[in-house]
């Protein structure tokens, strides 16, 4: 009967520690991708690792300089278009693709602002890559 009490206290300092801090997006980011989903017209959805779709496991985001990187030393990508709005930021940006894959398409990400968590898409013409992480200030 002695461990009741123990969870009950353990479950009371879990509660009230209240919610985690806000994001300082006024300094950059960096998000891990943690789940990844690839959706293929005509073959459906299946869960797979970041590198199976080229979607980097790491971001480094800048919102003061509008721009998203795959290490802090790639060239970054721009923004093109941010709107923050209550409890949440949305980014969203094109990409022509390259000459050897000129598949390019457009993607969104969304951050909250309480929590860090992540969830963005990328779309090509016939696909789309569905993941979902957590950022914080770096």
């Amino acid at each position: 009967m002695k461990s009741i009490p123990r969870i009950g206290l353990a479950l009371l300092f879990f509660l009230s520690t209240g919610p985690a801090m806000a994001l300082d997006k006024s300094e950059p980011l960096l998000c891990a991708t943690i789940k990844v989903n690839e959706c293929v017209d005509g073959a459906g959805c299946r869960e797979v690792l970041p590198e199976d779709v080229n979607i980097p496991t790491f971001l480094w985001i800048d919102l003061k300089k509008k721009e998203i990187s795959v290490s802090k030393d790639a060239e970054p990508t721009a923004i093109e278009r941010t709107e923050d709005f209550e409890g949440h930021t949305v980014l969203q940006g094109a990409d022509p693709g390259s000459t050897d894959f000129a598949d390019g398409g457009g993607w969104t990400i969304t951050i909250e602002d309480d929590t860090g968590r992540m969830a963005g898409t990328a779309i090509t013409r016939q696909a789309a890559v569905v993941f979902f992480g957590t950022c914080t200030e770096y």
